[in-house]
């Protein structure tokens, strides 16, 4: 029964970015609920912060404005981010130059490195430099780590601004692993700092290939900076299939979704 929730969910997001507002009884007819059914859902939505209920129905949150902190999102879906890494992480072949992107999502992947070898990271997350450096004292990482340092953002662990994205301009990677605040067909994927996302942006531009990594609670979500249209990415690996709505601009966008 979660997975129908989950999925009647994403539809609503969708129909609200694409209209804006939605109404009880329009959606309880097109999914073929009850309008209570739905009324528990526009709730669940409310209190993560997705829409705005109001009488018969809702509207759209355009987009939020701060991002919690780093510590306050890691045990947030911490089953699916696990499963994303393990997903991603088997995307990565021995030798490969990677750039990994600020995220509790793409920090699981490192999780998953133990047993390839000569790798090189590229990071500017201050928590996965501090992991990689324990991993490779302790003998289970094998690589090359390189450290877009810069002004350190102590919420989010991270280095940012015109340092970090000068170095980032000396470098090429082969599989750049991004981070989102949220994802929608018609606006990209998008992100809450312009610092990070500036960088983001950088990071898909030096990538032969780009890999998009969420947990489902990002589909249908519009933040307020734009990393980039979804034409610029090729994979999303997330814990859900893909919105069936969406299923036909992937494939023309040429873009594959993958479910961990």
């Amino acid at each position: 029964m979660n997975g129908f929730s989950e999925d009647r969910k994403s539809r609503i997001l969708y129909e609200l970015d694409n209209f804006g507002k939605v109404s009880v009884r329009k959606l309880a007819e097109r999914l073929k609920v009850t309008p209570e059914t739905i009324r528990r859902d526009l709730d669940d939505l409310e209190g993560q912060r997705k829409l705005k209920r109001i009488h018969g129905g809702a509207i759209k949150i355009s987009y939020d404005k701060i991002e919690p902190s780093y510590m306050s999102r890691q045990n947030i879906f911490k089953t699916e981010k696990k499963k994303i890494g393990m997903k991603a992480a088997s995307l990565i072949s021995d030798g490969d130059i990677i750039a990994l992107d600020v995220g509790t999502t793409t920090c699981e992947i490192l999780n998953f490195l133990e047993g390839k070898s000569d790798l090189t990271v590229l990071l500017n997350s201050v928590f996965a430099l501090n992991y990689l450096i324990e991993r490779q004292m302790q003998g289970t990482f094998h690589g090359k780590i390189i450290f877009l340092g810069g002004e350190i953002n102590i919420d989010q662990m991270s280095c940012f601004g015109p340092i970090s994205e000068n170095l980032m301009t000396q470098f090429y990677v082969d599989k750049a692993f991004i981070a989102i605040g949220g994802m929608s067909i018609d606006h990209g994927i998008t992100g809450y700092d312009i610092y990070e996302t500036n960088l983001s942006k950088m990071l898909i531009q030096n990538a032969k290939e780009v890999i998009v990594v969420s947990d489902r609670s990002k589909i249908g979500v519009r933040n307020f900076y734009k990393v980039a249209d979804f034409d610029a990415v090729d994979i999303v690996i997330s814990d859900t299939a893909e919105p069936s709505e969406w299923s036909n601009s992937l494939e023309q966008l040429g873009v594959q979704w993958l479910k961990a």
